[in-house]
């Protein structure tokens, strides 16, 4: 992975992170992270990344000179097949899968495009995060419910329609982010555009 996408990744990470502690009205010097939580979060943040840079790809599609090739198409279908038909995403396939799509099938032009891309709905979270009542929970990019387990994961508990734990229980390499919901709808449209190359 190039270093600047991998230090725009972390910075967009710990924008949301730092945007979850200052909201939390628990108390009031901010929300302190566990270890459990730290350790969580870094196993989880190439599995958000992956699914951040996938549900910002259709995007491309709006420039011609951003859309991706038929040669692009086919060996983006190979793995965006995979991750549909998956059950859990692993951290390492993630990685894995990241760089592939970013070293070895988008072009400069594509990657740059999606660092926009990525920038401008960072900009958008910031500005609905400050529109939200402080006791919301927090949100990241690409990861469906929230990031810290709060009401609505402790209140649905067990299991969703996708047989999969509730939002607050994730664990890193026990969920898909592509199987249900906006994230399989959105894959599915796109996986469909790619087939028509």
């Amino acid at each position: 992975m190039q270093p600047n996408r991998i230090l725009l990744t972390t910075a967009l990470l710990l924008t949301s992170l730092a945007a979850a502690q200052q909201r939390n009205p628990a108390s009031g010097s901010g929300f302190q992270m566990t270890p459990e939580m730290r350790a969580r979060m870094a196993a989880m943040q190439p599995i958000m990344n992956l699914s951040q840079t996938v549900r910002l790809l259709p995007e491309l599609e709006k420039n011609k000179a951003t859309a991706v090739t038929k040669t692009q198409a086919k060996t983006l279908l190979t793995i965006l097949t995979t991750l549909q038909k998956a059950s859990a995403v692993q951290s390492n396939d993630a990685k894995k899968y990241l760089t592939q799509i970013e070293d070895k099938i988008l072009t400069e032009k594509q990657l740059t495009a999606l660092d926009t891309l990525m920038i401008k709905a960072e900009k958008e979270q910031q500005a609905q995060r400050a529109a939200r009542q402080s006791g919301q929970t927090a949100r990241v990019p690409g990861i469906p419910g929230n990031l810290l387990g709060g009401q609505r994961a402790r209140s649905t508990g067990g299991q969703n329609a996708a047989g999969q734990a509730g939002t607050g229980q994730r664990q890193p390499g026990a969920f898909n982010p592509f199987k249900e919901g906006r994230g399989a709808e959105a894959l599915n449209s796109y996986i469909a555009l790619l087939k028509k190359k």
